[in-house]
């Protein structure tokens, strides 16, 4: 029983560490060579994995640049459900978000190398995913605080889009400054805006 129960969570350590040995190939690669200059062939080689296994974890070279936010993803849908439904809804948020156990420096190297190493273009694009899956999470996560409301799914829809909006202004905000100040306490402010309704503009 306990042979059957360890297999899945061994070959899923073994995925997520096949998936970071990539990321930080990658990262390390961008920042000496240049995010043009740097194929998919070689970041494999790097890694020690073949060019079929890097498509299984990233669809693209970019994606590798967003995936700080794609685990942070992952990880505030799980931590949000572990929250008192009680608990204002930015505070869920932010606690859940604090309590991921970043690697600040591989965030720090995504975040600058979004900014130096790829188009504007291009990252407007990737953004929008990451907006709409954290989007996602958190309407999913409001629309059960939300039923005796007069518009119980407009409003999660609407409380989901602008807390994420606020999350990613926070950490591109941070990465185009050169990541000097503190990411939580920017984070924070941004959805201190969130939940004063823009108080400080009116």
């Amino acid at each position: 029983m306990s042979v059957m129960s360890t297999g899945p969570n061994l070959q899923e350590q073994r995925r997520l560490a096949t998936r970071e040995a990539l990321r930080r190939a990658a990262l390390s690669s961008f920042a000496e060579r240049g995010f043009a200059n740097v194929t998919v062939t070689e970041l494999a080689e790097e890694a020690g994995v073949t060019e079929r296994t890097f498509f299984r974890h990233f669809p693209t070279k970019e994606a590798v640049l967003f995936r700080d936010f794609e685990t942070q993803v992952e990880w505030l849908r799980t931590a949000l459900a572990e929250r008192d439904p009680s608990e204002p809804l930015i505070d869920a948020v932010l606690i859940s978000m604090a309590s991921f156990p970043h690697d600040l420096e591989v965030v720090r190297q995504a975040a600058l190398a979004r900014t130096e190493l790829i188009s504007a273009d291009r990252i407007a694009g990737h953004l929008r995913v990451v907006q709409a899956s954290f989007a996602e999470v958190i309407t999913a996560y409001a629309m059960q605080r939300t039923p005796d409301l007069p518009h119980p799914e407009l409003t999660a829809e609407v409380a989901g889009a602008v807390i994420a909006a606020a999350l990613v202004c926070a950490v591109e905000g941070w990465g185009r400054n050169g990541c000097t100040d503190d990411l939580g306490e920017r984070t924070a402010v941004a959805l201190e805006l969130v939940r004063t309704g823009l108080a400080v503009l009116q």
